[in-house]
């Protein structure tokens, strides 16, 4: 599990090269990669399905579908219990009159999360489902969201509409648009595989440095990502937004090279050495087939579904 959070946001960032198609190489294109990685065995990697720790692997994946897909249901009756996630309208109130941006309708909290003010999760745990309670709760102080609230005491009226409950496999499936609680089974098994692959296989690498001028380029790559994400998401200007919050690129980019580039390079480079050592083709139809307006992005996926499969069929699945 040590990569497992790495190894899914690089399937989105990740650079890689496209070949069969006249185009030129992203990444790497100088650069060869025996002088930079050692990589151990990547063929027959054996996979115990029965194990523990496999299991994790699995619950990460059915539980990344959860969160990604809404795969929640509404329970109509019983009480809150902690960690549940409860669907609620809530008006705050200061010596009896409300205050701004403490009124919100059919809002979701997970009880225990610490999202919202001390004590008020707490006293939401034993209220039933269509309940209305008066929770009593101070802002702590100092409070940065609202100074002016920092300290003081308020009474939210809150009434839980209902528990939301993940789904099983057997009630997500159709949603996930399989015909069968097995098919649907059996992909969260296959997805859960190739990232223990994965997983096994950068772990064993060795890198004795990282291609300065790759490393430059993929965190250029993974700054345009986010700015696109804000542009798309928010309609942010992430520049501007940086320069208002007192940073700037040159500093936001500092972070990415020290925080994300490491681990996605070293991704990178194993992926790059198996799909060059195994002579592995990737078209340009192939990188066109993924859903993603992105080209880089969409070669990540593209680069990352061929070395997978091709992994998962010379695996040992037991």
């Amino acid at each position: 599990m040590k990569r497992i959070t790495a190894i899914l946001l690089t399937t989105v960032l990740m650079m890689t090269l496209l070949t069969g198609c006249g185009k030129n190489r992203l990444l790497y294109s100088k650069a060869k990669l025996e002088n930079y990685v050692e990589v151990g065995e990547y063929l027959g990697i054996v996979v115990d399905t029965n194990s523990d720790e496999y299991a994790d692997y699995y619950n990460e994946i059915f539980s990344l579908d959860i969160e990604d897909y809404g795969l929640y249901k509404e329970v109509n009756e019983g009480t809150v219990a902690d960690g549940d996630i409860v669907n609620l309208d809530y008006e705050g109130k200061l010596d009896g009159v409300a205050f701004e941006g403490g009124t919100a309708t059919g809002a979701d909290l997970e009880i225990g999360s610490g999202t919202f003010i001390d004590d008020f999760e707490e006293e939401l745990i034993g209220v039933a489902v269509g309940e209305t309670k008066d929770v009593t709760a101070t802002f702590p102080d100092p409070y940065t969201n609202n100074p002016d609230l920092a300290g003081k005491e308020a009474i939210f009226t809150c009434k839980i509409n209902y528990i939301k409950k993940a789904m099983t496999e057997e009630e997500a499936y159709s949603e996930m648009d399989f015909d069968t609680a097995e098919d649907y089974i059996a992909d969260i098994n296959e997805r859960a595989v190739k990232t223990y692959i994965l997983d096994t296989v950068c772990e064993a690498a060795k890198f004795t440095d990282y291609p300065a001028e790759d490393s430059e380029k993929l965190c250029d790559a993974i700054f345009e990502f986010y700015v696109d994400a804000y542009k798309t998401s928010y309609d942010v200007d992430l520049e501007e937004l940086l320069v208002a919050n007192g940073s700037s690129v040159d500093e936001y980019k500092s972070q990415i090279s020290s925080q994300m580039v490491p681990s996605m390079m070293e991704t990178n480079m194993v992926m790059y050495y198996i799909l060059d050592a195994e002579g592995l083709e990737l078209l340009e139809s192939t990188v066109e087939s993924q859903d993603v307006e992105q080209e880089v992005i969409a070669e990540s996926y593209a680069v990352q579904d061929i070395v997978l499969e091709y992994l998962y069929d010379n695996a040992e699945i037991k």
